[in-house]
């Protein structure tokens, strides 16, 4: 096929950040006329600066907004022989209807239902493990298409990129630990304070330490300040900071904001203490030894997929939300994607109400014993290193079809 138009559909941080962006760079270089098309689905876990990111950081020049849909399915028509769709995130229902009127080909990267499945040509998926869940979602394992990961393929764009730019990586730093709030400002507010805390105790202990706070582009930045200096919830807790020039200090403790070329910056700490998302994958790739937290101390404020995110929306829900993830937290696991993957607990996991003194021990005890470190960095090694390629694979796949 010659690709002269390929649509996109994601939703949200991680799909946007990890796995938009190495389809968009691998794309302009085999086919630099194709035109890209990126249609926003309505989701739970998006930021609202989707579009933003996407326009700034990888230059795509037409976006549609989810409130557009509509009239996107009713007005356009693509040239269907040169026109493909590719599903990276949403509700499969809106690329199915757009595969129904518009008759091109499509294809979904590591989702499907088996109720949609006469849309798509294929499923792109990053190794043979997901073929059980295909199985379990009763999905053809014929349409099965083995690609690797695109996170890997985003991580390493992000370092190549940084190399040649700088000549060299940012040096390891055995005394850095890096802190990763999320992508939303309700994150930031909430562990922003805590993490001031986790960290003013951690040098409590080890005074050597250094601390820096990975920002993610999808924070909307005219709220972030305000957002990194909020008081500390009473649920939550932890110390306000405000902000000097990159820094956010409190007594006794400073933070560096890393806002640019983050993967490089966190790829030189010895340790990243981060909440759940792509960013456990992103740091995994990178071989950056980590720590995961899942804070229930608001688990109303927590994005939610399926019958829980719809509560969201019901008056009173987001309390009857926070109560029922509270009762099902010992049932939580595999939350940060290496263990997902691996189907282990290669990354320590904390779970529940959490304090700012329990992080810090956790990551003091990581820290004293450096053979976990090195058998975490190992792991990563052997789940990531083979999954590199998914970018060129896919697009080979769209326009040789």
């Amino acid at each position: 096929m010659v690709l002269r138009q390929l649509f996109l559909t994601a939703n949200s941080p991680g799909e946007v950040a990890g796995w938009l962006s190495p389809l968009v760079h691998t794309l302009r270089q085999q086919e630099p006329q194709c035109k890209l098309t990126l249609i926003l689905l309505p989701c739970t876990f998006a930021t609202g600066s989707e579009a933003r990111v996407a326009a700034q950081e990888l230059g795509i020049e037409e976006i549609v907004a989810p409130r557009n849909y509509w009239k996107l399915l009713a007005q356009v028509r693509p040239d269907r022989r040169h026109s493909a769709l590719l599903h990276l995130g949403g509700d499969l229902m809106y690329s199915a209807a757009l595969v129904w009127r518009w008759k091109i080909k499509a294809w979904s990267y590591l989702w499907g239902r088996w109720w949609w499945d006469w849309a798509f040509q294929g499923y792109f998926i990053k190794d043979r493990q997901h073929l059980e869940w295909m199985r379990r979602h009763h999905l053809p394992l014929s349409k099965a298409i083995e690609v690797g990961d695109l996170v890997v393929d985003d991580v390493y764009y992000q370092m190549e990129s940084y190399r040649q730019k700088y000549a060299s990586l940012p040096a390891p730093d055995p005394q850095l630990i890096s802190f990763m709030p999320g992508s939303r400002l309700a994150e930031v507010e909430s562990l922003a304070p805590f993490f001031l805390e986790t960290a003013r105790i951690m040098r409590q202990s080890q005074p050597a330490l250094r601390f820096q706070m990975v920002l993610s582009p999808f924070l909307e930045p005219s709220r972030l300040a305000s957002a990194l200096c909020a008081p500390p919830h009473p649920q939550a807790g932890g110390i306000q900071g405000r902000l000097q020039g990159e820094t956010l200090v409190a007594p006794g403790i400073s933070l560096e904001l890393v806002r640019r070329h983050q993967l490089p910056h966190l790829s030189a700490s010895q340790l990243a203490i981060t909440i759940p998302g792509t960013k456990t994958a992103e740091a995994a790739a990178l071989g950056t030894p980590q720590l995961m937290l899942l804070p229930l101390n608001r688990p109303e404020l927590l994005p939610s997929i399926g019958l829980l995110g719809l509560l969201d929306w019901v008056p009173g829900g987001r309390r009857l939300k926070g109560q029922l993830l509270l009762h099902l937290q010992k049932k939580l696991s595999y939350l940060a994607q290496p263990n997902i993957l691996a189907q282990r607990y290669v990354v320590p996991e904390l779970i529940g109400v959490l304090t700012p003194a329990q992080v810090a021990h956790k990551a003091l005890e990581m820290l004293a014993k450096p053979q976990e470190l090195t058998a975490q960095r190992w792991a990563f090694h052997h789940l990531y290193t083979p999954s590199r390629g998914a970018s060129q694979a896919i697009v080979e796949i769209i326009r040789n079809s």
